[in-house]
């Protein structure tokens, strides 16, 4: 053990070092996303998935930053690297909206006026759509109508539309 610690020590106390800021910025962006659902109380059901969405990003650039730190070869890494950019590349090629739909949520969640229980109507170029909010996940949100069906849009196309909110649930 001491001899570990003789011939890493400089990588055991970046790593710490890596760690710590890792778990701070990790508050920190909790933190910035509980004081956003306090400023608009019906976020507070999308708060799991942007949390999800941020520690899957954060711990990726940790992962990246701890593989320079411990020295893994850098060819190692662009094999790796290459291997991980290509499987996504062609995930994405055949689905390319998916990221744009989790860009959206994300949108929404911190920028749009727009909050679950809202009553909105949507305004598209073929026709409108009237109803209740009531879900907004990674990929879709969810309309209720009057007549009691449920629509969903997908995030990219209900951030591009217009609409207007009728009514709100909010104090």
């Amino acid at each position: 053990m001491r001899h570990f610690i003789h011939t890493h020590g400089p990588q055991v106390l970046e790593t710490l070092v890596c760690v710590t800021i890792f778990l701070a910025v990790r508050y920190g962006i909790r933190y910035a996303v509980k004081a956003t659902i306090l400023r608009s109380t019906f976020k507070a059901l999308e708060k799991k998935e942007v949390i999800r969405i941020v520690d899957l990003l954060l711990l990726l650039v940790t992962a990246v930053v701890l593989v320079a730190i411990w020295g893994v070869k850098q060819s190692e890494i662009l094999v790796f690297a290459t291997s991980v950019i290509t499987v996504l590349g062609v995930a994405f090629f055949a689905e390319m909206s998916i990221l744009s739909n989790i860009t959206a949520f994300l949108v929404i969640f911190f920028q749009h006026p727009v909050k679950i229980g809202d009553h909105i109507k949507v305004r598209d170029a073929e026709h409108d759509l009237e109803g209740e909010l009531v879900d907004i996940t990674y990929f879709f949100t969810h309309i209720r109508t009057s007549a009691g069906s449920t629509v969903t849009l997908p995030n990219a196309v209900f951030l591009k539309s217009a609409f207007t909110i009728t009514a709100s649930d909010r104090h």
